[in-house]
């Protein structure tokens, strides 16, 4: 989707919750986010490094734009504070720089995280940024805690065509999801 419509993320600060191996953050810089920041799990981190190691010389060239990439710790169950990732954005609150966009693909699977995934959403988010979600629908209980909450943050949900609005066919249990306060 960000590769269509890379306007949303191009010369934004972007930040991605659950990002494993790094490849949608690593793919935001290269389409033209000035600054990524990744997070995840501890056990994450080595992999994440070394993918961004072995092509950051491909998004520093490739967009032009992107001037910081780096990865974080963020466990959910007790998220840092937004403060800690140093994040260089023109949305400033209370002196603390916020990301323009979240990004978070494909984490929720189990009942268990989503609340902290949601919580810590909230924390990330304020009122100027953009929330994009990629979400499948696995357990019935998931899924309803999941929309409940999405519901309960956001004011503005709106459900991405991929079909329309990039020739994506996918089967009806995955979401694309833009989301605003």
């Amino acid at each position: 989707f960000i590769s269509f419509h890379f306007g949303k993320i191009q010369s934004k600060s972007v930040l991605e919750l659950g990002a494993g191996t790094g490849l949608v953050g690593i793919g935001a810089g290269i389409l033209g986010a000035e600054e990524v920041i990744l997070t995840d799990l501890e056990y994450t981190m080595t992999l994440m490094k070394s993918n961004i190691h072995l092509n950051r010389d491909v998004i520093m060239r490739e967009s032009n734009s992107c001037v910081h990439i780096d990865c974080y710790v963020c466990d959910w169950f007790n998220p840092p504070t937004i403060a800690s990732f140093q994040i260089s954005s023109s949305i400033i609150h209370d002196d603390v720089s916020y990301p323009e966009v979240i990004l978070v693909a494909d984490c929720v699977w189990l009942e268990e995280l989503v609340n902290p995934l949601m919580d810590t959403i909230e924390q990330y988010c304020n009122n100027e940024a953009t929330v994009i979600i990629t979400y499948q629908q696995r357990g019935k209980s998931a899924h309803e805690l999941f929309w409940k909450r999405l519901e309960g943050i956001f004011t503005h949900i709106t459900f991405i065509d991929s079909e329309v609005e990039i020739n994506l066919k996918k089967p009806e249990t995955i979401s694309l999801i833009e989301c605003r306060k």
